[in-house]
């Protein structure tokens, strides 16, 4: 890797007919800027799936539910490529929202707001969402917390027993408690899924501490002997708390990959260089790391699309 990014080489990418989407990425080694991260991101994400020892992050913020970005997650998830992740609140309302039967549809950054607001529609950027989307989440989450143990729990123990009663089989949520892949969500009340835990806790035993999920985070990290690697998809809590917990137990990451668009010069950690992650111990100093510049709706999904394939060249 080192040595690849330090080359003269004089290789250019190439596109041909019905090539495969390894062969494509395989060509954007060629390339430069974020086809070239593309290709290195890869060739990590490849390394931590080779490495036993590893354990596995992925950490998301932002509209990607919205974005189109849920199956994509299901199916990193259900490959086992990933053994923790990382979500807002809202990410997993919007989850939610589609599992109890309200779905997010195309629609235009060009439009009248206001007139989208009497007709009861949202908008995220060209992605438009029925209100009802939100009465449908309250009317499914508050029939379900009833059946969840009534006692004090983490964001991460809260989503483990709400996945066994979501029935989508495209649900992250559900996704996660199959597999037994933990969800930290430390932003939990930055949601409504928040909100209507704490509306329904007043009156129940039910109630969600988000202190609880560093409690959960250090069983899983404070290990001798493991390697860590993590994925981070845009910026915000998800991206902060793995890496600021990492440095609470004396423990680095070995391998990162950031794909976001926010930009760095401001000083706000979803724009931060990642490798500026090694002046604070949070990132080891050999640690492997991919900057990424991009869209996630553009990166994300061909970069499982390799994972996947890679997945079942090695079964």
């Amino acid at each position: 890797m080192k040595s690849e990014k330090g080359s003269r080489n004089e290789k250019r990418m190439d596109v041909w007919p019905s090539m495969s989407i390894k062969e494509f990425t395989d060509q954007l080694g060629g390339a430069g800027y974020a086809g070239k991260r593309m290709a290195e991101a890869f060739e990590i994400y490849k390394k931590m799936l080779d490495d036993k020892k590893c354990i596995k992050f992925v950490a998301a913020a932002g509209a990607l539910i919205a974005g189109g970005m849920r199956n994509i997650f299901v199916k990193l998830i259900r490959a086992k490529a990933a053994d923790a992740m990382l979500f807002t609140g809202a990410i997993l309302t919007h989850d939610l929202i589609e599992s109890f039967g309200v779905h997010h549809y195309q629609g235009s950054s060009e439009v009248d707001d206001v007139d989208l607001a009497k007709k009861d529609v949202f908008r995220m950027y060209d992605v438009f969402l029925e209100k009802k989307g939100f009465m449908k989440h309250e009317e499914g989450i508050q029939k379900i917390l009833p059946l969840l143990p009534q006692k004090e729990m983490s964001p991460r123990e809260f989503l483990m027993e709400l996945g066994k009663h979501i029935k989508d089989e495209n649900s992250i949520i559900k996704a996660c408690t199959d597999m037994g892949v933990d969800i930290y969500c430390p932003s939990i009340t930055d949601s409504m899924l928040g909100f209507q835990a704490w509306m329904y806790g007043q009156n129940h035993d039910l109630k969600i501490n988000p202190q609880l999920d560093i409690a959960d985070f250090m069983d899983l990290v404070w290990k001798e002997d493991r390697t860590y690697g993590m994925l981070i998809l845009g910026g915000g809590v998800p991206k902060h708390f793995v890496p600021g917990m990492m440095q609470a137990t004396g423990n680095s990451l070995n391998y990162i990959i950031q794909i976001t668009m926010d930009r760095p010069e401001h000083g706000g950690v979803s724009g931060m260089q990642i490798r500026e992650a090694k002046s604070w111990g949070k990132v080891s100093p050999d640690g492997l790391v991919c900057d990424m510049r991009c869209d996630v709706t553009l990166a994300f999904p061909l970069l499982v699309a390799n994972i996947l394939d890679y997945l079942k060249e090695k079964d």
